[in-house]
């Protein structure tokens, strides 16, 4: 319920900002994992939806702020986060309707959907890092997530995540 709840949220985000410059709607996915204490397996998820807003600092550079819901964790444990996330952007290919750059930032994570685990912790912060490109109106967003706060209490469990994200800008 809480996840069709969230689908709804975002659909109604988009139709507000269909009107408005800069704003990205995203889809994505990641190959989750955790180091530390737990030998797991990684897996795919693919139920990471969101928005962010894009806006220039200079010619060759850009800041954005974002807003998701993402899911991380391990083969057989999906927990779900709200995400907000922070990223500055160096774009080294500019043209009239293209860019391609990198970009970094940190995130901060809020448990939302805690799928069964006992002594999980309810904040994830971290540090992420990619390669953006955009065309026209599409997007594309390919970078890695590193947390630095443990997902199980008392247990080494850090989270990292490859992801990409497939956008439409407004």
């Amino acid at each position: 319920m809480k996840k069709l709840l969230m689908v709804a949220l975002f659909a109604i985000v988009a139709v507000g900002a269909s009107a408005q410059k800069n704003f990205t709607i995203w889809w994505g996915g990641n190959v989750a994992d955790m180091s530390g204490d737990f030998d797991v397996k990684s897996e795919f998820k693919a139920l990471n939806i969101g928005v962010s807003y894009t806006a220039p600092i200079s010619d060759a550079f850009d800041w954005s702020a974002g807003v998701g819901y993402v899911t991380k964790g391990c083969k057989d444990w999906d927990p779900g986060f709200i995400q907000l996330e922070g990223n500055a952007a160096w774009n080294f290919v500019k043209g009239e309707d293209a860019k391609v750059g990198i970009f970094t930032g940190p995130y901060l994570g809020f448990l939302v959907a805690k799928d069964d685990m006992e002594e999980t912790n309810t904040v994830d912060f971290g540090w992420q890092g990619g390669i953006a490109g955009a065309w026209k109106f599409l997007s594309l967003k390919l970078g890695y997530e590193y947390g630095f706060c443990n997902m199980v209490k008392e247990f080494d469990t850090k989270p990292g995540e490859f992801f990409f994200r497939v956008g439409v800008r407004f």
